[in-house]
Order: C-alpha cells, then structure tokens, then sequence
C-alpha cells in the first residue's frame, strides 16, 4: 500500500527547489524557508517545537529560538534535503508511523506552498489519498471544528460525514467537498478551499 505521506514530502520537496526559499506560503507571515524549517524540526527536533510551545519557560524558549536559527541558517539545498529526507533516528523514517504522523501533515503544507502561488492549480488526488486524507479528518475533526459556534457538517459524497462545532447559535453550516478540501477548510485555509457550503 502506498504510503501518501512519503509521497507528499516528495512532491513538496521538489516544489521548494523550484520556488525557493523566499516564495510565500499560506502560513501567515512564513515563507517556503519558514516552512522548510517547521518541517525539518518536527522530523528531527520535537524537542524545539515543544520549547516553542513552552514558551513561558525562558530556557526552553531561548533554546528552541537558538536551535531554530540554526536551522534556519543552513544552505537552501541543504534544508530542502532534510524535508525530503529525515533523519534516521525520525519516527517519519518507519511507514506505518509516517503515515499516521504525516499524510495530513504534509499535505496541508505541501498546498500551502501550492496555493499562494498565483499560477496555482487543481490537482486531482487519487481515491486512496483521498480515502487516508478522509481518515486523518475523522479522527480530528470535533478538535478541529471546537471552537466554531455553529454546528458543523462536513460532507464528503461517497467517504462519509463528520459533525463538530458547539451548536450555539442552533445554525448547521453544512459543507461538501471531496476529503482534500475539506481538510484544507477545517485546518483553516478557508479562503483557498474549494467548498459548497449551505446553511440550514
């Protein structure tokens, strides 16, 4: 079975060489290299993304900045490599774990680079990319969906349909995609995802 994430780093990986490391991405205020460095530290320094959500803690926060920096400060190739490649020691280096870990992961980021881009267009997934981009979503949708006022329907025709939201309002917003743009709208790029959405 193929594994989507391995192949998502990949094509994420080819798309930085070819925009560069000062490309903007979808991510507020990072670039293709912020992104490349979020990257390589989640594969081989959980450690600093830990300090970075620790940040009360001054001497997790300055270590995280310190070994960010340094990161951040290596040869565009170089840091590009790392995305494509994590280390040996990296929980992302086993399929199974990197699956779990990373197909979402990777595929959000890999559109994030795609679509703040003006030339960008659609690329069609295969169903079972598609069908493990539907899984991740089930799985945290309710997390994702917690702090929408509203109820929240997402409907993909053919996968299934996940509800979330805190129902306040007694308003359901009822949004239908395939499982990709979906995803992309829960994980905040709502601007950018290809969604129907009603109101009932």
């Amino acid at each position: 079975m193929t594994n989507f994430a391995n192949v998502e780093r990949r094509h994420l990986a080819a798309l930085l060489r070819r925009l560069g490391p000062d490309a903007p991405t979808l991510c507020e205020g990072w670039t293709t290299r912020d992104l490349a460095v979020h990257l390589v530290l989640r594969d081989g320094r959980p450690d600093v993304l830990a300090g970075r959500a620790l940040s009360r803690v001054p001497v997790l926060r300055d270590r995280a900045r310190r070994a960010e920096e340094a990161v951040a400060g290596q040869p565009w190739e170089e840091l590009v490599r790392k995305v494509e490649h994590p280390p040996l020691y990296s929980p992302a280096r086993l399929g199974p774990l990197d699956k779990r870990m990373n197909t979402v992961e990777f595929f959000v980021h890999h559109e994030d680079a795609r679509r703040a881009q003006p030339e960008w267009h659609d690329r069609p997934l295969l169903h079972d990319e598609e069908q493990a981009l539907w899984q991740g979503l089930s799985l945290m949708a309710k997390v994702m969906l917690k702090d929408e006022d509203d109820t929240v329907v997402l409907i993909a025709p053919s996968y299934g349909a996940v509800r979330g939201g805190r129902g306040r309002t007694g308003t359901v917003r009822v949004l239908r995609a395939v499982p990709s743009e979906l995803l992309l709208w829960a994980f905040g790029r709502r601007g950018q995802a290809r969604v129907e959405e009603t109101v009932e």
